[in-house]
């Protein structure tokens, strides 16, 4: 049940499902990789970044300068031939094995984001300033707050998803991105 009340403030009460939480999952997995469009940016970058430094390098010399931007480019290759997603990760497990089956409660006021987790004595709050991106999929919003630590709200757990989504683009100054994760 939720509801949006006078003054900005959104409520949302919910229960964490496998299938909020295989969204979430999915969701990273994505946002872990790199695009084929970005890896070849990056292989041709790097590629002739590398070719022509080597060759400044051949030319003019050993410098400090020349083989670090001959290591940039050979990193810029390395991302575009690297399976970026594929790198073993413990976070999603580690959402899976907290907030399984727990009951979850958001309030959204014009101070920012609190949640409370069903068997947690503290509350996680966040201003809006503290709020690094916004993303959303057709199950859920996310709210990155640092690092590797998102707030997961579906979608269905909101009354007005529209407007929620315009409140916290308006809020933290920022859009909110977009993943297909079917």
């Amino acid at each position: 049940m939720s509801e949006r009340q006078a003054g900005g403030l959104f409520h949302a009460a919910f229960t964490y499902t496998d299938a909020v939480l295989s969204d979430f999952e999915a969701l990273y997995r994505q946002k872990k990789e790199i695009s084929p469009a970005m890896r070849i940016v990056l292989g041709v970058l790097g590629a002739a970044g590398a070719i022509y430094f080597s060759y400044m390098l051949y030319r003019d010399g050993i410098s400090f300068a020349g083989v670090g931007y001959v290591l940039i480019c050979s990193v810029l290759l390395v991302l575009a031939l690297s399976r970026g997603g594929k790198r073993p990760d413990d976070s999603t497990a580690k959402y899976r094995k907290y907030y399984q089956g727990k009951q979850a409660t958001f309030n959204i006021d014009e101070n920012g984001v609190e949640m409370h987790l069903e068997g947690q004595k503290n509350y996680a709050r966040s201003k809006f300033k503290e709020i690094y991106g916004l993303s959303d999929t057709d199950m859920c919003f996310y709210f990155v707050i640092k690092g590797k630590a998102y707030y997961i709200l579906p979608r269905d757990s909101v009354g007005d998803a529209e407007a929620l989504k315009k409140y916290m683009e308006k809020k933290c100054g920022k859009k909110f991105v977009h993943y297909d994760t079917k």
